[in-house]
């Protein structure tokens, strides 16, 4: 009996202790569940997950045909987590140390990574379960990562596929496009400007972890890629645009000039079919290259235009019925205005001027004091409403970043001095899409139109979005002005100081410049110049419109010298790879006389270039080829034709069977 009553005894005290027990713990699950559950979640979250972004593809970037320009490819990124970088071989061998893993990996991937292998060490020793150690590895360099981590079972390093930029004509029209940074975010040219046009929405999921700190992949990450491609078409034309590049390369070259820039724009339209800078970069390589290099100088240089602002001076005055291009002009080969005496550009072997001569010869031969003389006839306030009316002082509106408005004083702010400079393109300071817009208006008629270079933007149902569309700002001039001063224009190609810009066969209208750089401590540099030249094609109804300036160039300096021979080269080129006919019979036959020809005469053979193994070209011989086949032949194996004379091919330099490089210029004879 007494055995029985220390039973119970002791089982009460037992389901006592039990019953106090469980009472504890049910209060500290109150506890966690009540007070202290949201920092509880949020550990245990941190513990088994981590919040990974992807990046989807960007959308096409194509000139006016469809040409690729900037595509997106998907590339691996390595990431660590350095909570599993702990040696999975420990207890799998005998008598041999445990791996210092994090250190072997630093010193394995340092030189594939080209990464220090201290801060590798560093990084695979930080907080956390989600690290960037590199974005959007080379295939190769992906290649040898993994290797090195499959051969020395390196736990904790993983890999994500992201997006990354690839420009397929690398440093072409790099400035317009610009570039992406690691982050897949445009930074600069269309790629920013059109950032979220062309940005895939992001993807994002949580990886999971299991009690190992092993990762979990699971639904989310195994998803599909949301993809949001819109494509961007640009009104830039690739061959005209391999031509342009080609030429400011060439121009850099001989004139070992600061910089560069060339504009290639539809008069009619405002469409932007070629634009190249210089100095330049290569979009996939940006961040080997200074910052000044991504700097797109047709829409954000600022200088005086001199000369070439000559024709928009004379624009004012036949609108304003102050002169015709038979009004008589004194030139005497300089001019005093107030305590200001201005020369003509020729005045160290033109003494004594010209005497009387018409306004028509003030524009061919470039007369500064015939042009001061009209500027103090307009005076400050129609020269800057008229320059407001052409579009200076303000920007275009092209859809690119970083353009400037130039510089347009008050005209109460001007003495008479500042007048008389501005009439021959001083004291005013311009863009170099700025001149080619107002030019632009003189050779289609008298509209003010507003640049553009996105031709459309496509959505990825294959539906147009947005679509470029020509849009008129105002009429600045009537026809007839624009008339009169387009044949003076084209007097100045014929017989006058652009006389380097002609080119056999084609009527040209232009005009050279040469002004004094301006100096960022006021005031200007002393013997340096920016030249240019800017004119269009045919002059009766102009086709292409071009502007070529040269920031700088060492030895020859004026715009007939250094900037109207690349507009030669340039446009003689294009147009025969277009197939605009020249206006005199000596030129290319006629695309009737072509398709006549087929039927009266034997088929030629066409000639073909010859790839090398090492990358070289063979020339073929060019005998008997007309100009626009010899033109297509060479662009296809991207080289430069310096065509002379046209018709049909009879000499060439490099002779046929000469080895050259991509890039090399051939030159051709035509008669």
């Amino acid at each position: 009996m007494r055995n029985v009553r220390e039973t119970r005894k002791r089982y009460a005290i037992l389901c006592g202790i039990i019953f106090v027990l469980f009472i504890g713990v049910m209060l500290r699950l109150a506890f966690l569940q009540l007070w202290d559950s949201e920092r509880l979640t949020k550990l245990s979250e941190q513990q088994v997950t981590a919040d990974i972004t992807r990046g989807n593809p960007r959308g096409k970037i194509l000139d006016r045909d469809g040409e690729e320009l900037a595509v997106s490819i998907m590339t691996s990124s390595l990431y660590v987590d350095p909570m599993e970088m702990v040696d999975t071989l420990k207890g799998k061998r005998q008598q041999e140390p445990v791996r210092d893993v994090k250190r072997l990996g630093a010193d394995l991937l340092a030189p594939v990574l080209q990464m220090s292998a201290e801060e590798l060490y560093q990084l695979f020793s930080s907080e956390g379960r989600f690290l960037w150690v590199k974005r959007t590895l080379e295939p190769k360099e992906a290649e040898a990562v993994k290797k090195i981590i499959a051969d020395n079972k390196l736990p904790g390093l993983h890999f994500l596929e992201e997006s990354k930029r690839y420009y397929t004509k690398k440093g072409a029209a790099a400035q317009v496009l610009g570039f992406v940074g690691t982050d897949d975010i445009g930074w600069s040219g269309i790629e920013y400007t059109l950032n979220t046009v062309l940005s895939g929405a992001e993807s994002r999921h949580e990886a999971l972890f299991n009690a190992l700190g092993g990762q979990m992949l699971g639904k989310d990450a195994k998803s599909q890629r949301q993809e949001n491609l819109f494509n961007v078409y640009l009104t830039l034309d690739s061959k005209m645009q391999y031509v342009l590049e080609d030429a400011m390369d060439d121009a850099i070259k001989r004139t070992k000039a600061k910089g560069a820039t060339a504009i290639i724009m539809d008069p009619y339209t405002g469409e932007i079919l070629g634009m190249a800078s210089r100095p330049t970069f290569d979009p996939n390589k940006y961040h080997n290259y200074s910052a000044d290099t991504w700097s797109n100088k047709a829409i954000s240089m600022i200088y005086e235009p001199g000369s070439v602002f000559k024709p928009i001076v004379a624009c004012m005055g036949m609108a304003e019925q102050l002169i015709t291009p038979n009004t008589m002009f004194n030139d005497e080969g300089k001019i005093q205005i107030a305590d200001r005496v201005i020369h003509n550009w020729d005045y160290k072997w033109e003494l004594k001027g010209k005497g009387q001569i018409p306004f028509s010869d003030v524009i061919k031969h470039s007369v500064n004091t015939g042009m001061v003389q009209l500027g103090m006839e307009l005076g400050a306030h129609k020269l800057t409403n008229y320059s407001k009316l052409f579009g200076f002082g303000e920007p275009t509106g092209i859809e690119l970043p970083g353009e400037e408005s130039g510089i347009l004083y008050k005209a109460e702010d001007m003495y008479k001095p500042d007048v008389a400079t501005m009439a021959i393109g001083q004291g005013i300071a311009v863009t170099p899409i700025q001149i080619l817009r107002a030019i632009c208006a003189i050779a289609n008629g008298g509209e003010l139109l507003q640049p553009y270079i996105v031709k459309k933007i496509v959505a990825p149902n294959g539906d147009v979005v947005r679509e470029g569309e020509k849009k008129v700002i105002r009429q600045v001039i009537s026809k007839d002005t624009a008339a009169k001063m387009r044949a003076m224009m084209e007097q100045v190609v014929e017989g006058g100081g652009g006389k380097s810009a002609a080119i056999k066969g084609y009527r040209i209208a232009g005009k050279t410049g040469t002004a004094e750089k301006l100096s960022e401590k006021g005031g200007y540099e002393k013997d340096k110049y920016i030249a240019s030249f800017v004119g269009f094609v045919p002059a009766d109804k102009p086709k292409y419109a071009m502007l070529v300036m040269i920031d700088t160039p060492q030895g020859a300096f004026y715009g007939s010298q250094v900037c109207a021979p690349i507009f030669r080269d340039t446009l003689q080129q294009i147009l025969v790879a277009k197939g605009i006919q020249p206006v005199s019979g000596e030129g290319l036959p006629s695309f009737e006389q072509l398709e006549q020809a087929k039927f009266t005469e034997p088929e030629m053979p066409v000639p073909q270039l010859i790839l090398l193994p090492d990358g070289r070209l063979k020339l073929p011989d060019f005998t008997g080829v007309d100009m626009r086949r010899a033109a297509g032949i060479i662009r296809q194996g991207r080289l430069r034709l310096k065509p002379q004379g046209s018709g049909y091919a009879y000499k060439q330099k490099p002779k046929a069977g000469s080895i050259v490089e991509e890039g090399s210029t051939v030159e051709i004879w035509f008669k």
